[in-house]
């Protein structure tokens, strides 16, 4: 295939891994940090928001670790498949 379409896919790639990391900053950002430990009805409605945020916090987490690890042996394979072809057809276009 087209070195060049396997650029283009890595930075697509690589942009959805900046804007989960920004999502997850932004998520962080608007958590509760304060332990609310009471038993009224505030609380508790604060309790069940932190509880949601940060499964959806471990979510994006495992989501981003694991796309940035696909991207970077994505670009490793990219690399290798750039060497290779070069290593084949040296002074070719």
């Amino acid at each position: 295939m087209n070195l060049t379409f396997h650029l283009i896919v890595c930075g697509v790639l690589a942009v959805i891994v900046i804007a989960l990391f920004l999502y997850h900053r932004w998520l962080e950002n608007h958590e509760d940090h304060y332990i609310h430990l009471h038993d009224d009805a505030h609380d508790s409605s604060v309790i069940t928001a932190q509880g949601a945020i940060g499964k959806r916090l471990e979510i994006v987490d495992k989501l981003k670790n694991g796309l940035l690890i696909a991207v970077i042996l994505y670009a490793l394979a990219i690399a290798g498949m750039a060497i290779y072809g070069a290593w084949n057809n040296p002074g070719g276009s």
